[in-house]
């Protein structure tokens, strides 16, 4: 029996010896280089099948035999997993259950989609090369966010990495059971073309617990919730086989083009997307960083939309594995961010009649009532980071239909003011610049207030459009 297993294995080392292979020690797992010379090929599959596990040759030739993209594309980011910890130069946490905006003031519960679980760094460990996410039927309190019944994990590489374009992959498999939520997935470094779906969102894998024989890949766009849209294309996994079993998702993002795949069999690409008054390939032409999580309950897999199922949880916790994760980028490509002329803004709106519409350029509020109180419509740019010891410049051009005065503040968390200026506006476009020194590190956040200030209440309607924004 032993001599027609190395006959077999003899015969994949001879097919992937003509196979332009090579593994980079990004990609190298230290458990399957079972010869110890440093590099995991078919070598190392001869002598696995003579001392490993099945599941340990089955990994091992899934690993062998997977698509390579080093012909069209080179390694620029990975992590393997091979430490016994979350490697936090890599990843950062989402905790609790809230969503919350930049500064970490609240949005909303649930993460937006009704979701029952409470994030906790805990739920994430690292152990044999393998992340594994685990969901858990177990009660915790926070004081601010109050009791939840589930937990979870939910890394990202937010400011720490991202990337416009290339292929990301992604090996990986997850438990099934009604409820259970598992993603693969991204969101704009910065939402340049304004909140979400704006900016975008790329869902490279999504699973549904209770149909695990599936998954699906998306993308979001459009406009600001609730005026967005979506593209979304499922993979149905042969007879037998499930997201309960290791696979390999990924998409390749072109200019233009998203394609996913899983174990790359191509299953969905999509080229029509817009962000509404931007240039295509908008907003696909920007960073995005990564992340995976498990949520429990919600919209796409809960009860009724919203509620966990108990009984999933019958027998344990339940898991999200992840073996590795890997981006590349396309070899003689020039897709990069598209660079913007003027930042892009959110608002902020209480007791007025007024909305915020940023196009290619510039930013336009059109105000039909300016409230009572100075910041009742105002532009926000948020959280910018300085440092101690810089000076940065703040610029910009505005006009209005009306002639009034706008206040531009530039403030950290605590409404401390670095620069507070009244400025005149009128139908003929004005520049104005202002350098802002810094004597620490914190975030900022720039703020173009247009409520009531001087005699604005009784201009009546009108917009006022600010263009060429720029922090520097």
């Amino acid at each position: 029996m032993r001599s027609i297993k190395l006959m077999a294995a003899a015969a994949i080392v001879s097919l992937l010896a003509a196979m332009p292979l090579s593994y980079s020690s990004a990609e190298k797992k230290a458990d399957m280089d079972y010869d110890g010379n440093g590099i995991v090929d078919g070598f190392d599959l001869v002598l696995a099948r003579q001392t490993a596990s099945d599941s340990d040759i089955k990994r091992l030739s899934d690993f062998l035999l997977q698509r390579q993209p080093e012909d069209e594309y080179t390694l620029i980011w990975s992590d393997e997993f091979d430490g016994n910890a979350v490697d936090t130069d890599k990843w950062s946490f989402d905790t609790g259950n809230w969503k919350l905006d930049e500064d970490g003031n609240f949005i909303t519960t649930g993460w937006g989609n009704n979701e029952q679980e409470y994030y906790t760094r805990e739920n994430a460990s690292v152990e044999d090369g393998v992340l594994t996410i685990a969901a858990r039927k177990e009660r915790i309190a926070s004081e601010e966010q109050g009791t939840f019944d589930y937990t979870s994990a939910k890394l990202t590489t937010h400011k720490k990495f991202s990337v416009c374009g290339g292929r990301i992959e992604v090996r990986a498999r997850c438990d099934s059971g009604k409820s259970l939520w598992p993603a693969i997935w991204m969101l704009p470094e910065d939402s340049v073309y304004g909140g979400w779906a704006a900016s975008g969102e790329i869902d490279i894998m999504e699973g549904w617990g209770s149909t695990p024989e599936k998954i699906c890949g998306t993308i979001h766009f459009g406009d600001v919730w609730p005026n967005n849209t979506y593209l979304t294309g499922d993979y149905n996994f042969p007879a037998g086989d499930s997201t309960e079993n290791w696979h390999t998702y990924a998409v390749e993002w072109d200019s233009g083009e998203l394609r996913w795949y899983v174990d790359d069999q191509l299953f969905s690409t999509q080229t029509d997307w817009y962000s509404v008054n931007r240039k295509y390939p908008a907003p696909f032409d920007q960073n995005f960083y990564l992340i995976l999580n498990l949520a429990v309950g919600g919209h796409f897999d809960g009860i009724d939309g919203i509620y966990a199922e108990p009984a999933t949880f019958a027998d344990g916790e339940k898991h999200f594995d992840i073996d590795y994760v890997r981006v590349y980028e396309k070899n003689g490509s020039d897709f990069a961010p598209t660079p913007q002329d003027s930042i892009s803004m959110g608002s902020y709106i209480e007791g007025a009649d007024a909305g915020l519409t940023n196009k290619d350029g510039c930013s336009v509020f059109d105000i039909k009532s300016v409230g009572s109180l100075e910041y009742a419509v105002m532009g926000l740019i948020r959280s910018r980071e300085v440092h101690a010891g810089e000076t940065h410049r703040l610029s910009f051009d505005v006009s209005s239909t009306v002639s009034r005065d706008m206040i531009v503040t530039v403030e950290d968390s605590t409404y401390n003011r670095y620069l507070s200026e009244t400025v005149g506006i009128s139908p003929e476009q004005k520049h104005y610049s202002f350098e802002v020194p810094f004597e620490s590190d914190m975030t900022v956040d720039i703020k173009f207030q247009l409520g009531n200030i001087g005699d604005a209440a009784a201009v009546g309607s009108h917009q006022v459009t600010i263009a060429n924004i720029k922090w520097e």
